[in-house]
C-alpha cells in the first residue's frame, strides 16, 4: 500500500453506506422501538462496534445578565440563550468487533425501550423536548460512520377511561307474566308449563 493510499484511509471513512429503519414512525411512552441497521460496503475494513443510540433532549430558553465595560462605565443587559440537557440515553450494540469484506451487504435488527416515566415530545416558544435516533459504525483506525439524527415523535401513553365512564354492555330484558288458566298463578309468557301447578299453558 502506497503512503498516499494509507493516508487517505486514515483520514476518510470507508466507502460504505449505512441506513437506519424503524417499524413505526410514531411511538408512545413505554413502547419498544424496533428496526434494522443496513450496511453496504464497497471495500474491506475492520469494525470496532455497530450500535444504535436513542436519546431525549430538552431545550429551554433562559435569560442571563451580560456585563460590558465601556470606558469607566459598566453596562448590563439581559440576553436570552438556549440551555440544553440530556434527559435520557440508551444504546443497543449490534456487534462489537467484525471484519466487513468488500461487497458486504447485511441488515441487523435492534430493539430499544422508551421508558414509561420519560418525557413525551413537546414544543413551545420557550421549551421543547425531542427524541433522537442515530446509528454509528466505529471503524478501526479510520473515522466512524454515522447516520443523520432522526427525530421520532413520542406521545403520552393512552390510559383507559375509569369504570364510571365505561359504557355498560349489559342487556336488560323484560319478562311478561300471565295468569295460569288452571290455578290462576302467575307464569312467564314464554314458559310452556305453569311453575305452580305444572299444567301446560293454553295457546
Amino acid at each position: 500500500m502506497s503512503f498516499f493510499k494509507w493516508l487517505s484511509n486514515k483520514l476518510n471513512p470507508p466507502r460504505a453506506r449505512i441506513g437506519l429503519g424503524t417499524q413505526k414512525n410514531e411511538y408512545a411512552l413505554g413502547d419498544e422501538v424496533k428496526g434494522e441497521i443496513q450496511i453496504v460496503s464497497e471495500e474491506e475494513f475492520d469494525v470496532e462496534q455497530i450500535a444504535v443510540n436513542l436519546s431525549c433532549w430538552e431545550n429551554l430558553r433562559k435569560t442571563r445578565t451580560v456585563s460590558t465595560q465601556v470606558g469607566n462605565t459598566q453596562r448590563h443587559k439581559q440576553e436570552q440563550y438556549w440551555d440544553q440537557a440530556k434527559l435520557y440515553s440508551d444504546q443497543f450494540v449490534v456487534c462489537s468487533a467484525a471484519r466487513i469484506p468488500q461487497g458486504f451487504s447485511a441488515k441487523y435488527p435492534f430493539t430499544l425501550k422508551i421508558p414509561t416515566v420519560a418525557r413525551e415530545t413537546y414544543y413551545s416558544v420557550d421549551n421543547n423536548v425531542k427524541w433522537w435516533m442515530r446509528a454509528t459504525v466505529r471503524v478501526r483506525g479510520r473515522p466512524s460512520m454515522e447516520t443523520e439524527n432522526r427525530e421520532i415523535p413520542v406521545a403520552k401513553q393512552q390510559t383507559p377511561p375509569p369504570p364510571s365512564q365505561m359504557v355498560s354492555k349489559e342487556t336488560i330484558r323484560e319478562v311478561v307474566l300471565i295468569p295460569c288458566s288452571y290455578c290462576g298463578g302467575l307464569m312467564p309468557q314464554t314458559s310452556p308449563f305453569c311453575p305452580n301447578c305444572g299444567a301446560r299453558r293454553r295457546a
